[in-house]
Protein backbone atom coordinates (compact mmCIF):
# COMPACT_ATOMS: atom_id res chain seq x y z
CA UNK A 1 0.00 0.00 0.00
CA UNK A 2 3.09 2.41 0.59
CA UNK A 3 4.80 1.61 -2.31
CA UNK A 4 1.35 2.36 -4.26
CA UNK A 5 0.67 5.68 -2.75
CA UNK A 6 4.46 6.96 -3.43
CA UNK A 7 4.06 5.76 -7.38
CA UNK A 8 0.60 7.40 -7.28
CA UNK A 9 2.54 11.12 -5.76
CA UNK A 10 5.27 10.63 -8.76
CA UNK A 11 2.52 10.66 -11.07
CA UNK A 12 0.95 13.17 -10.01
CA UNK A 13 4.33 15.49 -9.68
CA UNK A 14 4.81 14.36 -13.26
CA UNK A 15 1.18 15.57 -14.01
CA UNK A 16 1.64 19.13 -12.18
CA UNK A 17 4.95 19.41 -13.99
CA UNK A 18 3.46 18.96 -17.56
CA UNK A 19 0.64 21.42 -16.43
CA UNK A 20 3.04 23.74 -15.43
CA UNK A 21 4.20 24.03 -18.99
CA UNK A 22 1.16 24.06 -20.33
CA UNK A 23 -0.30 26.93 -18.45
CA UNK A 24 3.04 28.70 -19.72
CA UNK A 25 1.81 28.56 -23.72
CA UNK A 26 -1.57 29.61 -23.12
CA UNK A 27 -4.36 31.36 -21.03
CA UNK A 28 -7.46 29.51 -19.08
CA UNK A 29 -10.49 31.23 -19.70
CA UNK A 30 -10.26 32.10 -23.10
CA UNK A 31 -10.76 28.57 -24.00
CA UNK A 32 -12.26 25.22 -23.16
CA UNK A 33 -8.41 24.15 -23.40
CA UNK A 34 -7.69 26.15 -20.97
CA UNK A 35 -10.13 25.04 -18.45
CA UNK A 36 -9.86 21.36 -19.36
CA UNK A 37 -6.38 22.34 -17.76
CA UNK A 38 -7.16 23.84 -14.36
CA UNK A 39 -9.76 21.06 -14.31
CA UNK A 40 -6.63 18.80 -14.48
CA UNK A 41 -4.65 21.00 -11.85
CA UNK A 42 -7.77 20.62 -9.23
CA UNK A 43 -7.63 16.75 -10.26
CA UNK A 44 -3.84 16.21 -8.77
CA UNK A 45 -5.28 18.83 -5.84
CA UNK A 46 -8.03 16.78 -5.44
CA UNK A 47 -6.10 13.83 -5.03
CA UNK A 48 -3.46 15.26 -3.33
CA UNK A 49 -6.06 16.12 -0.49
CA UNK A 50 -7.28 13.45 -0.43
CA UNK A 51 -4.54 11.22 -0.04
CA UNK A 52 -3.85 13.45 3.01
CA UNK A 53 -7.10 12.67 4.76
CA UNK A 54 -7.27 9.10 3.61
CA UNK A 55 -3.64 9.16 5.69
CA UNK A 56 -4.80 10.90 8.54
CA UNK A 57 -8.26 8.46 8.66
CA UNK A 58 -6.09 5.38 8.12
CA UNK A 59 -3.80 6.87 11.26
CA UNK A 60 -6.58 7.79 13.43
CA UNK A 61 -7.97 4.10 12.73
CA UNK A 62 -5.20 2.39 13.03
CA UNK A 63 -4.73 4.15 16.34
CA UNK A 64 -8.21 3.20 17.47
CA UNK A 65 -7.99 -0.61 16.64
CA UNK A 66 -4.57 -0.32 18.60
CA UNK A 67 -6.56 1.42 21.55
CA UNK A 68 -9.20 -0.58 21.59
CA UNK A 69 -7.32 -3.52 21.69
CA UNK A 70 -4.95 -2.28 24.40
CA UNK A 71 -8.75 -1.40 26.60
CA UNK A 72 -9.70 -5.30 25.70
CA UNK A 73 -6.35 -6.45 27.34
CA UNK A 74 -7.27 -3.93 29.92
CA UNK A 75 -10.69 -5.13 30.43
CA UNK A 76 -9.63 -9.03 30.97
CA UNK A 77 -6.99 -7.98 33.56
CA UNK A 78 -9.83 -6.22 35.71
CA UNK A 79 -11.12 -9.33 37.24
CA UNK A 80 -7.33 -10.54 38.64
CA UNK A 81 -4.48 -8.21 37.61
CA UNK A 82 -2.12 -10.10 39.64
CA UNK A 83 -3.01 -13.14 37.52
CA UNK A 84 -3.22 -11.46 34.07
CA UNK A 85 0.70 -10.24 35.10
CA UNK A 86 1.82 -13.57 36.39
CA UNK A 87 0.90 -15.10 32.69
CA UNK A 88 4.51 -14.70 31.31
CA UNK A 89 2.99 -14.04 28.08
CA UNK A 90 0.50 -11.31 28.98
CA UNK A 91 3.93 -9.93 30.58
CA UNK A 92 5.83 -10.09 27.49
CA UNK A 93 3.19 -8.47 25.97
CA UNK A 94 3.24 -5.50 28.35
CA UNK A 95 6.91 -4.93 27.93
CA UNK A 96 7.02 -5.42 24.57
CA UNK A 97 4.19 -2.45 24.45
CA UNK A 98 5.85 0.07 26.87
CA UNK A 99 9.13 -0.76 24.74
CA UNK A 100 8.22 -1.11 21.43
CA UNK A 101 4.64 0.08 20.42
CA UNK A 102 4.53 2.79 22.25
CA UNK A 103 7.57 4.47 20.52
CA UNK A 104 5.66 3.62 17.40
CA UNK A 105 2.46 5.56 18.38
CA UNK A 106 4.78 8.43 19.51
CA UNK A 107 6.45 8.22 16.10
CA UNK A 108 3.19 8.03 14.27
CA UNK A 109 1.90 10.79 15.39
CA UNK A 110 4.93 13.32 14.75
CA UNK A 111 3.60 13.65 11.54
CA UNK A 112 0.09 14.89 12.69
CA UNK A 113 -0.25 18.68 13.55
CA UNK A 114 -1.57 17.77 17.08
CA UNK A 115 1.86 16.17 17.85
CA UNK A 116 3.22 18.92 20.09
CA UNK A 117 1.22 18.92 22.41
CA UNK A 118 1.37 15.00 22.80
CA UNK A 119 4.83 15.15 22.27
CA UNK A 120 5.00 17.52 25.31
CA UNK A 121 2.29 15.27 27.38
CA UNK A 122 4.78 12.15 26.95
CA UNK A 123 7.72 13.53 27.37
CA UNK A 124 6.37 14.86 31.04
CA UNK A 125 4.97 11.58 31.51
CA UNK A 126 8.56 9.97 30.82
CA UNK A 127 10.13 11.81 33.51
CA UNK A 128 7.57 10.53 36.20
CA UNK A 129 6.73 6.93 34.91
CA UNK A 130 8.26 3.66 34.95
CA UNK A 131 9.36 2.06 31.22
CA UNK A 132 11.03 -1.09 30.70
CA UNK A 133 15.02 -0.91 29.79
CA UNK A 134 16.53 -3.10 27.15
CA UNK A 135 17.10 -5.43 29.54
CA UNK A 136 13.85 -5.61 31.07
CA UNK A 137 12.89 -6.56 27.24
CA UNK A 138 15.45 -9.12 26.25
CA UNK A 139 14.49 -10.67 29.52
CA UNK A 140 11.17 -11.55 29.02
CA UNK A 141 12.21 -12.71 25.83
CA UNK A 142 14.49 -15.12 27.02
CA UNK A 143 11.95 -16.25 29.74
CA UNK A 144 9.60 -16.94 27.43
CA UNK A 145 12.49 -19.23 25.65
CA UNK A 146 13.41 -20.76 28.53
CA UNK A 147 9.34 -21.96 29.45
CA UNK A 148 9.51 -23.24 25.62
CA UNK A 149 12.71 -25.69 26.24
CA UNK A 150 11.98 -26.76 30.02
CA UNK A 151 8.55 -27.58 29.60
CA UNK A 152 8.60 -28.19 25.89
CA UNK A 153 5.67 -26.23 24.62
CA UNK A 154 4.41 -25.74 21.69
CA UNK A 155 4.98 -22.27 20.15
CA UNK A 156 1.62 -21.84 18.25
CA UNK A 157 -0.17 -22.51 21.44
CA UNK A 158 2.39 -20.99 23.37
CA UNK A 159 1.58 -17.73 21.03
CA UNK A 160 -2.20 -18.34 21.29
CA UNK A 161 -1.94 -18.04 25.23
CA UNK A 162 -2.28 -21.60 25.61
CA UNK A 163 0.03 -22.98 27.99
CA UNK A 164 0.43 -26.65 28.67
CA UNK A 165 -3.73 -26.75 27.36
CA UNK A 166 -5.04 -24.11 29.67
CA UNK A 167 -6.02 -20.63 27.75
CA UNK A 168 -4.55 -18.07 30.22
CA UNK A 169 -4.16 -14.94 28.30
CA UNK A 170 -4.58 -13.32 24.39
CA UNK A 171 -3.12 -14.33 21.83
CA UNK A 172 0.49 -12.82 20.68
CA UNK A 173 0.30 -10.80 17.17
CA UNK A 174 2.63 -11.88 13.93
CA UNK A 175 4.10 -8.58 15.28
CA UNK A 176 4.95 -10.11 19.01
CA UNK A 177 5.95 -13.28 17.19
CA UNK A 178 8.28 -11.33 14.71
CA UNK A 179 9.90 -9.09 17.61
CA UNK A 180 10.37 -11.73 19.71
CA UNK A 181 12.33 -13.90 16.91
CA UNK A 182 14.39 -10.64 16.08
CA UNK A 183 15.70 -10.56 19.22
CA UNK A 184 16.41 -13.92 19.17
CA UNK A 185 18.34 -13.52 16.00
CA UNK A 186 20.37 -10.68 17.63
CA UNK A 187 21.03 -13.10 20.51
CA UNK A 188 22.29 -15.44 18.63
CA UNK A 189 19.83 -18.25 19.34
CA UNK A 190 18.62 -19.41 16.95
CA UNK A 191 16.77 -22.53 17.28
CA UNK A 192 14.85 -20.33 18.97
CA UNK A 193 14.55 -17.82 16.59
CA UNK A 194 13.70 -20.18 14.00
CA UNK A 195 9.85 -21.55 15.23
CA UNK A 196 8.90 -17.72 16.53
CA UNK A 197 9.44 -15.90 12.85
CA UNK A 198 7.89 -19.44 11.32
CA UNK A 199 4.74 -18.56 14.03
CA UNK A 200 4.89 -14.82 12.77
CA UNK A 201 5.00 -15.22 8.96
CA UNK A 202 1.98 -18.17 9.42
CA UNK A 203 -0.36 -15.10 11.36
CA UNK A 204 0.93 -12.78 9.01
CA UNK A 205 -0.53 -14.84 6.29
CA UNK A 206 -3.62 -15.30 8.22
CA UNK A 207 -4.57 -11.59 8.30
CA UNK A 208 -7.36 -10.30 5.82
CA UNK A 209 -4.25 -7.97 4.62
CA UNK A 210 -2.16 -10.86 4.27
CA UNK A 211 -1.56 -11.60 0.60
CA UNK A 212 -1.33 -7.45 -0.35
CA UNK A 213 2.29 -6.09 -1.76
CA UNK A 214 3.50 -5.05 1.43
CA UNK A 215 2.95 -8.37 3.28
CA UNK A 216 4.85 -9.95 0.78
CA UNK A 217 7.69 -7.64 1.29
CA UNK A 218 7.58 -8.63 4.80
CA UNK A 219 7.63 -11.88 4.01
CA UNK A 220 10.64 -11.63 1.40
CA UNK A 221 12.70 -9.98 3.90
CA UNK A 222 12.33 -13.06 6.51
CA UNK A 223 13.85 -15.16 3.93
CA UNK A 224 16.59 -13.85 4.42
CA UNK A 225 16.71 -14.43 8.16
CA UNK A 226 16.29 -18.31 7.59
CA UNK A 227 18.83 -18.30 4.81
CA UNK A 228 21.41 -16.94 7.15
CA UNK A 229 20.70 -19.28 9.56
CA UNK A 230 20.56 -22.32 7.42
CA UNK A 231 16.85 -22.71 7.50
CA UNK A 232 16.16 -24.18 4.15
CA UNK A 233 12.75 -25.67 4.59
CA UNK A 234 11.21 -22.38 5.78
CA UNK A 235 12.63 -20.18 3.51
CA UNK A 236 11.50 -22.32 0.69
CA UNK A 237 8.35 -22.34 2.41
CA UNK A 238 7.85 -18.60 2.24
CA UNK A 239 9.38 -18.36 -1.14
CA UNK A 240 6.88 -20.21 -2.27
CA UNK A 241 3.42 -18.84 -0.54
CA UNK A 242 5.02 -15.33 -2.07
CA UNK A 243 5.40 -16.65 -5.77
CA UNK A 244 2.05 -18.56 -5.22
CA UNK A 245 0.12 -14.98 -4.68
CA UNK A 246 2.74 -12.69 -6.64
CA UNK A 247 3.90 -15.20 -9.54
CA UNK A 248 4.58 -11.99 -12.18
CA UNK A 249 5.66 -9.48 -9.91
CA UNK A 250 7.88 -11.73 -7.48
CA UNK A 251 10.05 -13.85 -10.15
CA UNK A 252 13.24 -12.59 -9.05
CA UNK A 253 12.31 -15.44 -6.60
CA UNK A 254 12.62 -18.47 -8.43
CA UNK A 255 16.54 -18.36 -9.04
CA UNK A 256 16.21 -18.69 -5.33
CA UNK A 257 13.67 -21.27 -4.72
CA UNK A 258 15.76 -22.97 -7.57
CA UNK A 259 18.90 -22.62 -4.62
CA UNK A 260 16.86 -23.74 -2.37
CA UNK A 261 15.42 -26.77 -3.40
CA UNK A 262 18.85 -28.01 -4.60
CA UNK A 263 20.21 -27.21 -0.91
CA UNK A 264 17.78 -29.11 0.54
CA UNK A 265 18.06 -32.42 -2.04
CA UNK A 266 22.01 -32.37 -1.51
CA UNK A 267 21.15 -32.36 1.89
CA UNK A 268 23.74 -29.34 2.51
CA UNK A 269 24.26 -28.00 5.83
CA UNK A 270 25.34 -24.38 6.48
CA UNK A 271 24.07 -21.19 7.97
CA UNK A 272 24.28 -20.06 11.58
CA UNK A 273 22.25 -22.72 13.14
CA UNK A 274 25.10 -24.91 11.54
CA UNK A 275 28.19 -22.99 12.68
CA UNK A 276 26.87 -21.93 15.49
CA UNK A 277 27.96 -24.73 17.79
CA UNK A 278 27.68 -24.11 22.13
CA UNK A 279 30.64 -23.92 23.78
CA UNK A 280 32.74 -26.76 24.82
CA UNK A 281 31.43 -27.76 28.44
CA UNK A 282 28.31 -25.71 28.19
CA UNK A 283 25.98 -26.56 30.89
CA UNK A 284 22.89 -26.49 29.45
CA UNK A 285 23.73 -28.98 27.13
CA UNK A 286 24.93 -31.66 29.72
CA UNK A 287 22.94 -34.78 31.12
CA UNK A 288 22.65 -33.38 34.73
CA UNK A 289 20.94 -29.90 33.16
CA UNK A 290 18.57 -32.58 31.06
CA UNK A 291 17.76 -34.28 34.70
CA UNK A 292 16.48 -30.89 35.96
CA UNK A 293 14.37 -30.14 33.15
CA UNK A 294 12.74 -33.64 33.08
CA UNK A 295 12.16 -33.58 36.78
CA UNK A 296 10.66 -29.98 35.89
CA UNK A 297 7.91 -31.32 33.78
CA UNK A 298 7.57 -34.14 36.10
CA UNK A 299 9.21 -37.23 33.74
CA UNK A 300 11.90 -38.36 36.40
CA UNK A 301 10.21 -39.16 39.83
CA UNK A 302 11.32 -41.21 42.76
CA UNK A 303 10.68 -45.00 41.87
CA UNK A 304 7.79 -47.19 43.72
CA UNK A 305 10.35 -49.13 45.80
CA UNK A 306 12.22 -45.57 46.96
CA UNK A 307 8.62 -44.01 48.18
CA UNK A 308 7.28 -47.45 49.79
CA UNK A 309 8.78 -46.40 53.57
CA UNK A 310 8.03 -42.91 53.08
CA UNK A 311 4.97 -42.07 55.44
CA UNK A 312 3.07 -38.81 56.56
CA UNK A 313 2.61 -38.38 60.82
CA UNK A 314 1.62 -35.28 62.76
CA UNK A 315 5.21 -34.30 64.62
CA UNK A 316 4.66 -32.93 67.94
CA UNK A 317 6.09 -29.70 68.53
CA UNK A 318 8.68 -28.72 71.41
CA UNK A 319 6.83 -25.42 71.77
CA UNK A 320 3.44 -25.73 72.20
CA UNK A 321 2.26 -25.12 68.98
CA UNK A 322 -0.28 -27.55 67.39
CA UNK A 323 1.26 -30.86 66.07
CA UNK A 324 3.27 -30.31 62.53
CA UNK A 325 1.35 -32.06 59.68
CA UNK A 326 4.89 -33.79 58.37
CA UNK A 327 5.75 -35.67 55.02
CA UNK A 328 8.41 -37.39 54.52
CA UNK A 329 9.30 -37.01 50.39
CA UNK A 330 12.66 -38.41 50.78
CA UNK A 331 14.76 -40.96 52.99
CA UNK A 332 18.32 -40.40 52.74
CA UNK A 333 19.20 -37.69 52.50
CA UNK A 334 16.06 -37.14 54.52
CA UNK A 335 14.01 -34.35 52.65
CA UNK A 336 10.70 -33.36 54.77
CA UNK A 337 7.83 -31.56 54.33
CA UNK A 338 5.62 -29.07 56.62
CA UNK A 339 2.09 -28.58 55.85
CA UNK A 340 0.10 -25.75 57.06
CA UNK A 341 2.94 -24.48 58.86
CA UNK A 342 2.12 -20.74 57.38
CA UNK A 343 -1.56 -19.09 57.46
CA UNK A 344 -2.38 -16.92 54.39
CA UNK A 345 -2.24 -13.80 56.70
CA UNK A 346 1.52 -14.19 57.77
CA UNK A 347 1.93 -15.11 53.88
CA UNK A 348 0.21 -12.21 52.58
CA UNK A 349 2.15 -9.59 55.43
CA UNK A 350 5.42 -11.19 54.81
CA UNK A 351 4.64 -10.19 51.25
CA UNK A 352 4.00 -6.80 51.55
CA UNK A 353 6.66 -6.28 53.74
CA UNK A 354 9.09 -7.47 51.27
CA UNK A 355 7.51 -5.40 48.26
CA UNK A 356 9.17 -1.93 49.06
CA UNK A 357 12.73 -3.37 49.78
CA UNK A 358 13.01 -6.24 47.13
CA UNK A 359 16.03 -5.92 45.15
CA UNK A 360 17.53 -8.40 42.10
CA UNK A 361 18.59 -12.05 43.83
CA UNK A 362 22.60 -12.11 43.71
CA UNK A 363 25.08 -15.63 43.86
CA UNK A 364 27.93 -15.63 45.64
CA UNK A 365 30.90 -14.94 43.02
CA UNK A 366 34.20 -16.72 44.41
CA UNK A 367 36.20 -14.96 41.45
CA UNK A 368 35.02 -11.46 43.01
CA UNK A 369 34.39 -12.86 47.22
CA UNK A 370 31.08 -11.03 46.82
CA UNK A 371 27.41 -11.18 45.13
CA UNK A 372 26.78 -10.18 41.90
CA UNK A 373 23.69 -10.62 39.51
CA UNK A 374 23.41 -13.97 37.49
CA UNK A 375 21.10 -15.01 34.74
CA UNK A 376 20.93 -18.39 35.96
CA UNK A 377 18.88 -16.75 39.44
CA UNK A 378 15.94 -14.53 38.11
CA UNK A 379 14.00 -13.06 41.36
CA UNK A 380 14.29 -10.64 43.35
CA UNK A 381 14.40 -10.95 47.36
CA UNK A 382 14.69 -8.75 50.06
CA UNK A 383 16.35 -9.95 53.67
CA UNK A 384 15.16 -9.48 56.97
CA UNK A 385 16.50 -10.06 60.60
CA UNK A 386 13.81 -12.72 62.37
CA UNK A 387 13.45 -9.97 65.13
CA UNK A 388 12.45 -7.39 62.90
CA UNK A 389 8.42 -8.63 62.96
CA UNK A 390 6.45 -11.04 65.16
CA UNK A 391 5.49 -13.51 61.96
CA UNK A 392 9.73 -13.30 60.99
CA UNK A 393 10.15 -14.75 64.77
CA UNK A 394 7.06 -17.00 64.42
CA UNK A 395 9.19 -18.44 61.32
CA UNK A 396 12.20 -18.76 62.64
CA UNK A 397 10.63 -20.94 65.98
CA UNK A 398 9.10 -23.16 62.98
CA UNK A 399 11.91 -24.15 62.04
CA UNK A 400 13.62 -24.77 65.33
CA UNK A 401 10.97 -26.92 66.51
CA UNK A 402 11.00 -29.17 63.62
CA UNK A 403 14.69 -29.31 63.65
CA UNK A 404 16.13 -28.23 67.24
CA UNK A 405 18.79 -26.20 65.75
CA UNK A 406 20.03 -23.19 67.10
CA UNK A 407 18.49 -20.07 65.08
CA UNK A 408 21.06 -17.91 66.29
CA UNK A 409 23.18 -19.23 64.15
CA UNK A 410 20.78 -18.58 60.91
CA UNK A 411 21.30 -16.13 58.22
CA UNK A 412 18.85 -13.55 57.60
CA UNK A 413 15.45 -13.91 56.65
CA UNK A 414 15.46 -13.63 52.77
CA UNK A 415 12.01 -13.79 51.16
CA UNK A 416 12.08 -13.98 47.30
CA UNK A 417 9.66 -13.39 44.59
CA UNK A 418 10.05 -15.29 41.28
CA UNK A 419 8.36 -13.54 38.28
CA UNK A 420 8.00 -14.47 34.68
CA UNK A 421 9.68 -17.54 33.71
CA UNK A 422 11.86 -17.15 37.21
CA UNK A 423 14.24 -19.69 38.30
CA UNK A 424 17.44 -20.91 39.73
CA UNK A 425 19.04 -23.20 37.71
CA UNK A 426 20.60 -26.20 39.59
CA UNK A 427 23.00 -25.24 42.59
CA UNK A 428 23.88 -26.28 45.99
CA UNK A 429 23.46 -24.16 49.22
CA UNK A 430 26.15 -25.55 51.04
CA UNK A 431 29.68 -23.57 50.48
CA UNK A 432 32.87 -25.63 48.41
CA UNK A 433 35.66 -26.92 50.21
CA UNK A 434 37.78 -24.20 48.83
CA UNK A 435 35.29 -21.65 49.93
CA UNK A 436 37.01 -18.33 51.35
CA UNK A 437 34.48 -17.07 54.62
CA UNK A 438 34.86 -13.46 55.39
CA UNK A 439 36.68 -12.47 58.36
CA UNK A 440 33.69 -11.77 60.50
CA UNK A 441 32.01 -14.62 59.27
CA UNK A 442 32.76 -17.54 61.75
CA UNK A 443 29.31 -19.70 61.61
CA UNK A 444 30.71 -22.30 59.05
CA UNK A 445 29.19 -23.83 56.19
CA UNK A 446 25.04 -23.56 55.82
CA UNK A 447 24.44 -27.28 57.69
CA UNK A 448 20.35 -27.04 56.34
CA UNK A 449 18.26 -24.94 54.26
CA UNK A 450 14.64 -24.27 55.18
CA UNK A 451 11.78 -23.37 52.57
CA UNK A 452 8.51 -21.46 53.63
CA UNK A 453 5.97 -21.32 49.98
CA UNK A 454 4.23 -18.26 50.08
CA UNK A 455 2.06 -18.61 47.58
CA UNK A 456 0.94 -21.20 45.57
CA UNK A 457 1.96 -21.39 41.47
CA UNK A 458 -0.50 -22.09 39.23
CA UNK A 459 2.07 -24.19 36.94
CA UNK A 460 5.76 -25.01 37.13
CA UNK A 461 7.61 -23.23 39.76
CA UNK A 462 8.85 -26.35 41.72
CA UNK A 463 11.62 -27.20 43.64
CA UNK A 464 13.48 -29.71 41.80
CA UNK A 465 15.97 -31.97 43.14
CA UNK A 466 17.67 -33.80 40.16
CA UNK A 467 19.89 -36.14 42.01
CA UNK A 468 17.18 -37.88 44.28
CA UNK A 469 15.07 -36.86 41.34
CA UNK A 470 12.15 -34.77 43.40
CA UNK A 471 9.80 -32.46 42.15
CA UNK A 472 8.17 -30.89 45.25
CA UNK A 473 5.56 -28.88 43.72
CA UNK A 474 4.94 -25.02 45.76
CA UNK A 475 2.37 -25.02 48.47
CA UNK A 476 1.29 -21.75 50.14
CA UNK A 477 1.79 -22.36 53.93
CA UNK A 478 4.20 -25.20 53.84
CA UNK A 479 7.65 -25.62 55.14
CA UNK A 480 10.31 -27.78 53.02
CA UNK A 481 13.65 -28.89 54.96
CA UNK A 482 16.60 -30.83 54.46
CA UNK A 483 20.40 -30.90 55.45
CA UNK A 484 23.21 -29.94 53.07
CA UNK A 485 25.53 -31.46 54.83
CA UNK A 486 26.93 -35.45 55.99
CA UNK A 487 27.01 -35.88 59.44
CA UNK A 488 30.83 -35.49 58.95
CA UNK A 489 30.79 -32.37 57.80
CA UNK A 490 31.24 -32.62 53.92
CA UNK A 491 28.78 -31.58 51.05
CA UNK A 492 26.17 -33.72 50.51
CA UNK A 493 26.03 -33.37 46.61
CA UNK A 494 23.15 -35.33 46.46
CA UNK A 495 20.97 -31.97 47.67
CA UNK A 496 21.89 -30.14 44.45
CA UNK A 497 18.90 -28.31 43.43
CA UNK A 498 16.72 -25.97 41.54
CA UNK A 499 14.13 -23.29 41.45
CA UNK A 500 11.99 -24.54 38.33
CA UNK A 501 10.72 -21.86 35.55
CA UNK A 502 6.99 -20.69 37.06
CA UNK A 503 5.32 -21.19 33.82
CA UNK A 504 1.88 -19.08 35.52
CA UNK A 505 1.35 -17.46 38.28
CA UNK A 506 3.84 -16.21 40.85
CA UNK A 507 5.98 -17.67 43.39
CA UNK A 508 6.73 -15.97 46.53
CA UNK A 509 8.98 -17.92 49.10
CA UNK A 510 11.12 -17.21 52.31
CA UNK A 511 14.71 -19.04 52.57
CA UNK A 512 16.37 -20.18 55.58
CA UNK A 513 19.95 -21.20 55.95
CA UNK A 514 21.35 -22.48 59.51
CA UNK A 515 25.11 -22.31 59.31
CA UNK A 516 26.58 -25.09 61.29
CA UNK A 517 28.29 -23.60 64.16
CA UNK A 518 26.94 -24.49 67.54
CA UNK A 519 24.50 -27.28 66.38
CA UNK A 520 26.51 -29.98 67.48
CA UNK A 521 24.42 -30.88 70.22
CA UNK A 522 21.55 -31.29 67.77
CA UNK A 523 23.56 -32.70 65.29
CA UNK A 524 26.73 -34.52 66.14
CA UNK A 525 29.49 -34.40 63.84
CA UNK A 526 31.05 -37.85 63.04
CA UNK A 527 34.18 -39.29 63.75
CA UNK A 528 34.48 -40.89 60.76
CA UNK A 529 33.74 -39.44 56.87
CA UNK A 530 30.42 -40.68 55.36
CA UNK A 531 30.04 -38.70 52.13
CA UNK A 532 31.24 -41.20 49.91
CA UNK A 533 27.77 -41.58 49.01
CA UNK A 534 27.09 -38.46 46.97
CA UNK A 535 30.85 -37.87 46.10
CA UNK A 536 29.51 -39.13 42.75
CA UNK A 537 27.16 -36.21 42.31
CA UNK A 538 30.16 -33.81 42.72
CA UNK A 539 31.10 -33.67 39.05
CA UNK A 540 28.17 -35.46 37.57
CA UNK A 541 29.02 -35.27 34.20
Amino acid sequence: MFQLNSITRILQLVLVLVLQLLACRAEFYSSTSGLEQLFRTEIVLLDELQNYVNEITQHAEALQSEIDAIRVEHLSAMDSIGSYLNNPVNAFRLIKRLHSDWETFESSVKGDTSRADYLEAMAELRENLSYPSQDDFVGSAIALTRLQQTYQLDVAELASGMLNGVKYGTAMSWQDCFVLGQHLYALRDYNHTVPWLQQSMQLLGEQSYGEESASLDFMEAVVGYHQQMGDHENALNLVNHVLAVEPEERRHLEETRTQLEDLITDGVKQGLLHTTARRPGDYHSSREFRMYEQVCRGELAPSAAAQRHLRCRLQRSRFGYAPFKLEELHADPPVVQLHDTVSQRESLFLQNAARPRIQRSTVYNQASSGATAAAFRTSQGASFNYSRYRTTQRLSQHVADLSGLDMDYAENLQIANYGIGGHYEPHWDSFPEHHVYPEDDRHGNRLATAIYYLSDVEAGGGTAFPFLPLLVTPERGSLLFWYNLHPSGDQDYRTKHAACPVLQGSKWIANVWIRERNQDRVRPCDLQRNHLSSLHFKNFD
